[in-house]
């Protein structure tokens, strides 16, 4: 049995998905995931991902490894979400830190791999976006998932790509990745079904990652037309949505903007490098985003805020949606930062429990 080190190219949520296929697989001794701490701004109000610098309570295994544990914490208003799930998780969870960009992350990994005795990496996407040729309209969030795969290709270490839960994220069309895919000779090695991932569905009555919020509830049996944050579209929960492919990382970066980062020393340099492709950068976003909310105030919900949810629920039925993000219910009403988000779950789960199924809100009696 191989011992692998596990990195979670998106984030928090990745890293749920990771720790889910390891207890699968039985061919691979994973030891430790590696994530970035990068939450949605109505988390950790800071765009970006966080550096070492953010943290106190950090343990510095070897040199750049940092472990984050249960009382570790930010040290500017926020919730980073790796300190719950260093307590949730049964694998050490390290930090992914991008402060020197490609060059940096990939020191990390090694430093992780040397000190945990490891063979090889496993890198995990869910949604497909480590696949993306860059130049695809619906992609916008590239930057975690190709600086992760550059820096996983600086190692010189075996490199497994494990991508599922292919469009979850809304962003590459299906015909997209299915020709990438092809391309890439990737090979279907799992399917996920509810005994995998019964050990992480609770971790979405909290965790905010939709993605791979639907693609537990996906591998427990969901099914059907899901709309998410932003009310920005729609996506299709299907059996197809569980499938694990496996992609040469060679090959894949090979073929990649991810190519582009393998040299960046700085997290300005991998933006950089993504405006020059993309024209802007999912930061950049996300600082506009930080301007605009910070004008506005989260509301406390009420009864009568789910009453404003029960009225967009029943003209979402009518459209052919099955289902709402807890995440897109939360914008309905405004409950926008952590602790009016907990308040709206505790109001679904005593008020609508018959719709209230995490991570999702079912827009039709059960």
């Amino acid at each position: 049995m191989s011992r692998v080190l596990v990195v979670a190219a998106g984030g928090g949520g990745d890293a749920i998905t990771a720790s889910a296929l390891v207890a699968a697989s039985p061919e691979d001794d994973g030891v430790a995931v590696m994530s970035y701490s990068w939450d949605r701004l109505m988390i950790d109000p800071t765009p970006g991902p966080r550096t070492r610098h953010d943290f106190t309570g950090l343990t510095e295994l070897a040199s750049g490894v940092m472990q984050v544990r249960p009382a570790s914490q930010l040290t500017t208003p926020g919730i980073s979400t790796l300190v719950q799930l260093a307590e949730d998780l049964p694998l050490p969870l390290l930090l992914l830190d991008p402060v020197d960009g490609a060059t940096g992350i990939g020191e990390q990994v090694h430093a992780a791999a040397e000190y945990f005795d490891c063979d090889s990496l496993m890198l995990v996407d869910v949604g497909g976006d480590a696949l993306a040729r860059g130049d695809e309209p619906g992609l916008r969030s590239p930057i975690a998932d190709f600086l992760a795969l550059a820096a996983c290709a600086r190692t010189g270490l075996p490199v497994q790509l494990l991508i599922t839960g292919l469009g979850l994220d809304g962003e590459l069309e299906t015909s997209e990745m299915n020709s990438r895919l092809d391309e890439l000779s990737g090979t279907e090695v799992a399917k996920l079904d509810g005994d995998a991932v019964a050990e992480i569905l609770h971790l979405f009555e909290w965790h905010p990652s939709e993605a791979n919020g639907l693609l537990a509830a996906a591998a427990s049996g969901t099914r059907g037309v899901v709309e998410t944050r932003d009310g920005s579209g729609t996506i299709t929960v299907t059996s197809a949505s569980t499938r694990v492919h496996r992609v040469d990382a060679a090959k894949a970066i090979a073929s990649s903007p991810a190519s582009r980062l393998l040299d960046t020393t700085s997290l300005d340099d991998v933006e950089d490098a993504i405006r020059e492709l993309r024209g802007t950068s999912e930061i950049d976003y996300e600082r506009d985003k930080a301007r605009r909310l910070a004008t506005g105030n989260a509301e406390a919900p009420t009864v009568e805020s789910l009453r404003a949810i029960d009225d967009y629920v029943s003209e979402a039925a009518n459209r052919g949606i099955d289902y709402l993000t807890i995440r897109r219910a939360a914008e309905l009403v405004n409950a926008m930062n952590t602790r009016t988000l907990q308040q709206l779950r505790q109001l679904l789960r005593e008020e609508r429990a018959g719709q209230y199924v995490p991570p999702l809100y079912r827009t039709g009696s059960e």
